[in-house]
């Protein structure tokens, strides 16, 4: 089953527009680094999303949802944030951040605490679901 088709299925979902091919690569090249594949699917299809306490970065919304604005302040406040990494869910506890790189993998950092989780984003939405329960 694809992201898209995953989130989908999510009940009580809540996300904003779909982005287009060109806000993917302007905010890779304020980045500097590229998204994976299923980070780029669900923006497109879902901008940014929420469900059940859970909050995804994305684009089409601005604010600490924002993936940019959010993967810019995590660099400015934590010189230990891998820079090949962008924003996926910053979880509001002691201040732990899940990131991906462009490969997909999915990591928890905690300053310079960088521990992987999940092999991709779908993988990391299973475990979103689970914790939901």
């Amino acid at each position: 089953m694809s992201i898209v088709e995953a989130i989908r299925n999510v009940p009580e979902l809540y996300h904003v527009k779909g982005c287009t091919d060109q806000q993917i690569l302007e905010a890779e090249k304020d980045l500097n680094l590229k998204f994976s594949k299923e980070y780029i699917d669900y923006v497109k299809e879902f901008g940014a999303i929420s469900f059940y306490g859970t909050e995804w970065t994305g684009l089409n919304i601005d604010g600490y949802l924002n993936v940019v604005q959010s993967t810019k302040q995590e660099r400015d406040l934590n010189v230990s944030f891998p820079k090949d990494c962008y924003v996926i869910e910053n979880e509001g506890i002691d201040g732990i951040i899940i990131a991906s790189n462009e490969n997909g993998t999915i990591y928890s950092i905690h300053y310079e605490n960088v521990e992987k989780i999940c092999n991709s984003l779908s993988e990391y939405l299973a475990e979103c679901l689970k914790r939901s329960k």
